[in-house]
């Protein structure tokens, strides 16, 4: 008789079961301390110490397995309530929404006092009270003239000044004729000022800023200009001294 073949059936426990009854196999590793109290892993199958870490895991994963077989995980989806339909707003109501808001804001505000005045009358001393006056008794201060007006107050002034301007004439011409030609520029000698303010000083202010002058008024005009200039620190005096007699030592 042939034989009846049998439909095959999965044995329990074999290699290929799946699901969470897979581990219902016993544990390969076990946890132990020495008289230390240090712990230390044993594998049950060849009798062997193994890494710590490898009991920990499968403690925890047999952990995590019994705890999904004893509790089913159950999942609740929530229902959302309805929302309210939105309302479109225009610029005009958010603009007058936003100045109701800053009318209410403005009347919370509570004003502040006026600030009061100091209940003393101090007042801080003067530059002569803390250091005593710096003009000396008996001198007597008052504002520098210039050239145009102390020659119309004094005949003695006024042809100096004259005298001076047709130097001052015939200074330039010479240098504008020499170079003219071609030949070499005098030079204008003004010992007194280069000695205070350089080398060179003097014959620049009178060949650049008196010769350009029409008149008196224009010399008291760049004299007061050069004097004023914060790039340098010349005198109102030597500015003066220069134009009338240059060449003193």
């Amino acid at each position: 008789m042939s034989r009846i073949a049998k439909k095959s059936r999965p044995v329990k426990g074999a290699k290929g079961s799946k699901g969470p009854r897979a581990e219902s196999k016993p544990p390969r590793y076990t946890l132990r301390k020495d008289s230390l109290g240090r712990r230390y892993a044993i594998d049950k199958h060849s009798g062997k110490r193994v890494s710590v870490s490898k009991a920990t895991k499968e403690r925890a994963r047999r952990r995590a397995t019994s705890i999904a077989v004893s509790k089913p995980q159950v999942i609740f989806h929530r229902i959302k309530p309805p929302q309210p339909p939105k309302v479109k707003t225009t610029k005009k109501k958010r603009s007058e929404a936003a100045k109701r808001g800053w009318e209410t804001r403005r009347a919370k505000v509570i004003p502040l006092p006026p600030p009061s005045e100091p209940e003393f009358d101090w007042k801080p001393p003067s530059f002569d009270e803390l250091i005593g006056p710096l003009i000396p008794e008996g001198v007597i201060i008052r504002d520098f003239e210039g050239i145009a007006e102390r020659a119309a107050r004094y005949p003695k002034v006024a042809e100096m000044a004259m005298l001076a301007w047709l130097k001052l004439v015939i200074e330039i011409n010479e240098r504008k004729g020499a170079e003219a030609l071609g030949q070499p520029i005098p030079p204008i000698i003004t010992p007194r000022f280069d000695r205070i303010y350089g080398k060179g000083h003097g014959e620049f202010v009178r060949s650049n800023y008196y010769a350009y002058a029409n008149n008196l008024v224009d010399v008291d005009k760049q004299a007061n200009l050069l004097a004023e200039d914060p790039d340098n620190d010349y005198s109102l005096r030597e500015l003066y001294t220069l134009y009338f007699s240059p060449e003193v030592m």
